[in-house]
This record gives structure tokens, sequence and C-alpha cells, in this order.
């Protein structure tokens, strides 16, 4: 299967930017959704066109409703069709559970969940009853859980579970599959100090190449036997075991 009317969230930068390249080429149109990073959006569109795809910008605040809401029939009208959706824009900060905010936290499954399963209803609703692609981005931390970035790594875990039961409930015109990334680029709050300790720390001890993040959401949606699967594309963060309580075992 292929995707020629694809709808990207969060992809002006990082992550999401290098999908929407990946998947960009002549008869490919792509809706950019962005909120904050406008500038970097337009240069996207810009490289994307020269690439030969039609390229579309749509400005939302995904812990808006309203704004939500206009993504999908935007992307349609534009593109005249839709036949995957790509969930990729998340919040990030750090909270545990002594700490959190309200307002953290309703933002944290307001975008990273909430939106996510509005936008899924959506494209099912203007597919009617055509093949399509639902790919969510989520994130290691949901197969090696700890108490930090508690907001976040709830919603995420909950991205997860959206992931299988949308899938169960759209097959089998729509199918619905994540990938979940592991140490690929530096957070904000990272030193690159911290960073390089982080993907040295996995057990295959190497960063991951954004590049193959971008190859298995092509694999995802050109696969047309997967739904309801979580790739975890995380040089095995996510099966690291040499905790001290293991190291330092007598058995």
């Amino acid at each position: 299967m292929e995707a020629k009317k694809i709808i990207i969230t969060g992809s002006a930068t990082r992550i999401g930017s290098a999908i929407a390249k990946s998947l960009a080429g002549y008869d490919i149109e792509i809706t950019i959704h962005f909120n904050k990073s406008k500038n970097l959006a337009k240069k996207l569109k810009a490289e994307l066109e020269e690439a030969g795809s039609k390229v579309y910008l749509i400005k939302a605040d995904l812990n808006n409703l309203k704004q939500v809401n206009k993504i999908v029939p935007f992307a349609y009208k534009k593109m005249r069709g839709l036949d995957c959706l790509i969930n990729n824009a998340s919040v990030f900060e750090k909270d545990d559970l002594i700490n959190f905010s309200e307002k953290s936290f309703t933002r944290h499954m307001n975008v990273n969940l909430k939106a996510a399963a509005v936008l899924i209803k959506d494209f099912k609703k203007f597919l009617k009853f055509k093949k399509g692609n639902v790919i969510n981005i989520i994130d290691q931390r949901i197969k090696k859980l700890t108490p930090f970035f508690f907001s976040y790594t709830l919603s995420k875990a909950a991205l997860a579970t959206l992931t299988k039961t949308t899938a169960m409930k759209l097959a089998p015109d729509i199918r619905v599959n994540g990938v979940s990334p592991g140490p690929t680029i530096k957070n904000k709050r990272q030193s690159e100090k911290h960073f390089k300790a982080q993907w040295k720390s996995t057990i295959l001890k190497k960063q991951v190449d954004i590049n193959n993040i971008c190859k298995t959401v092509k694999f995802l949606i050109e696969n047309d036997n997967i739904t309801g699967q979580i790739i975890s594309v995380d040089s095995g963060q996510s099966l690291a075991w040499k905790t001290p309580d293991i190291m330092n075992s007598k058995e």
C-alpha cells in the first residue's frame, strides 16, 4: 500500500520533519501541521515542494479541541482525499507524581492522546470506506517504565492502548500501528554529555538513526498485513537489564 495524501502532526521539526522528507516526492501531497514553528514549517514546505510534493500548512494548538477539529477537514479539502495520518506531535514536560500540576497533566493528555483520538475519528469519517493508514509515534518509555516524566509517560502509554484498540475497531479498512523511538535527538533539557550517556547505555550502544525511524514508518505504510503493532526503534533501550540489582546478584 502507498501513502499519497498524508497528514503529519507536529511535523515542522525533529522526527516529524524527517518523516515528511522521507515520504515526499512526485504525486505525494502532504499536510504539515504545526503550532509555534511557523518559519520552520514554511522552510520545510519549500523543501518538500522542491522534492515534487504538493504541501499545505495548517497551524493548530492541539490543546484546543476546536483547532484540532479543523485539521482533517482542511487536509481533505486541500488534498481532495486522505490515505494516511501520522500522529507525531507531542508535549514532553518534566514532572512526577509529587509535583505534577493539573494544567500540565491536562495538556499532556490533550495533545498526546485526545488529539490523536479525535484526528483518527475524523480521519475515519472522511475516509469513508476507503483503505487507509494511521501511525502513532509513541516512545520506548512505555516499555521501560520509570516514575519520571509522569504525565508524559501516562499519555504515551494510553496512546499505545489507543493504537491497539483503534486497530481492532477500524479493521479491515484502516490499519493502525505505532513506532516507539529511543534516543534519537537530544531534547532541550539535555546536555550533549547526558544525551551521549543515554544512548551509550542502550544494549546496542548507539544513537538511533532518525532515518531508521522513517524507514520503519514507510515499512508500516507498505506492509498491509500489519495492524495493531508497536515497533520499538530504540537500539534496545527498552531491553536494558544491567541494573544494580541484577549485576550485584550472586545467582
